[in-house]
């Protein structure tokens, strides 16, 4: 789904670069800042695993649900951002992209989060084969030659992760991984996940180890222009159901409400539709105010074709990533008509994102 535009802002103010991009610049429709994002164009593997540096934005973004060895729930987050720098010559130490690493861990009410900078020179970076996508010690990579599984390691002062990942259906959204974010099509991104990653390893919280097994999803997305003066952020939710069936919607907001939606499906068997927001809805409900935003602890969805009336329940009543800017990001609980688990993404709620 569309990720924190502004946050991107933050990471090359940290470089001390003479030339410094705006939020027209990051949310231009015309694409001025990278390649053009066109319906038509094939998604490839593995290279598409790796990075587009033509594009402005993209990220390799995972989120997890898991259980620990007392039965009680941790949530992770960890996602790398790479974005195309300034254009002047910043000497060998610059090769035009920028990396941004964020790491989120919940548990019993805990919402942590973490932020990392750095260049594209080392420090921080992507390669298709094999793959791998780190800024410092934060790694996610493949075990082997294959793509799958992938290992998942990162380090703070708080917390370490080490987390092995497989077997996952990939899907494409949208048409055959052209996702238009606006309706029209000026707006738009290649989107890829794999929703349904079978997680176990370990995680250490202030020297406590836990053994953790469970579900994550990855969500893997590259653009050069996803918002404009229409929108004011978005809401994306990441739903799997207990009897494997899974489901990606999301939705643009203009105006305070939504403004342009779309779902993707993806059942038990592999098989995947993409419908519109005429044919689902989405409204939330039990509204807090965190940090001068108002967000939703409930969304009921709707998809009457597909026989689902559930609600998804944020975990804790405070999922805020206090980072560069400040987002809502924190896994969910899920019932009615079907239960599981999830993942949701709030942007433009609070005043500092706008």
């Amino acid at each position: 789904m569309t990720r924190v535009l502004v946050v991107l802002l933050f990471a090359i103010a940290i470089g001390g670069c003479s030339e410094q991009p705006t939020n027209e610049g990051i949310n231009d429709t015309s694409n001025s800042r990278g390649a053009k994002v066109v319906a038509g164009k094939p998604i490839s593997f593995p290279k598409d695993h790796g990075p587009h540096n033509d594009y402005g934005l993209e990220w390799w973004y995972l989120t997890a649900n898991v259980t620990d060895q007392n039965g009680l729930h941790h949530g992770i987050q960890y996602t790398l951002f790479r974005f195309l720098g300034p254009t002047a010559d910043q000497g060998e130490w610059w090769d035009g992209q920028w990396y941004m690493g964020h790491l989120m861990w919940e548990h019993q009410g805990q919402h942590l989060a973490w932020e990392r900078f750095g260049r594209g020179v080392g420090q921080a970076g992507v390669v298709a084969m094999p793959f791998a996508a780190w800024v410092d010690d934060w790694r996610l990579q493949s075990v082997g030659d294959d793509y799958l599984p992938l290992a998942l390691t990162a380090t703070t002062a708080e917390l370490t992760l080490d987390l092995v990942l497989a077997d996952s259906p990939l899907v494409l959204h949208g048409d055959q991984g052209f996702s238009d974010k606006s309706g029209d099509g000026s707006l738009a991104s290649y989107y890829y996940s794999l929703p349904r990653l079978q997680v176990s390893g370990s995680i250490s919280a202030d020297g406590e180890p836990f053994q953790v097994n469970g579900t994550a999803w990855l969500d893997r997305e590259w653009s050069s222009a996803l918002l404009d003066d229409r929108f004011s952020g978005w809401d994306w939710l990441a739903l799997n159901f207990d009897d494997g069936d899974n489901m990606m919607l999301f939705c643009l907001r203009g105006d305070g409400h939504a403004s342009n939606c779309e779902a993707t499906w993806i059942d038990a068997n592999g098989t995947v539709s993409t419908f519109g927001g005429d044919r689902f809805s989405l409204a939330p409900s039990n509204f807090v105010e965190v940090d001068g935003g108002d967000y939703p602890l409930e969304w009921r969805v709707v998809v009457p074709h597909k026989e689902i009336d559930v609600m998804v329940r944020s975990r804790s009543n405070d999922q805020l990533n206090r980072l560069s800017t400040t987002y809502w990001e924190g896994p969910t609980i899920i019932s009615g008509s079907n239960s599981g688990y999830g993942f949701i993404e709030m942007t433009g709620r609070g005043e500092d994102f706008r």
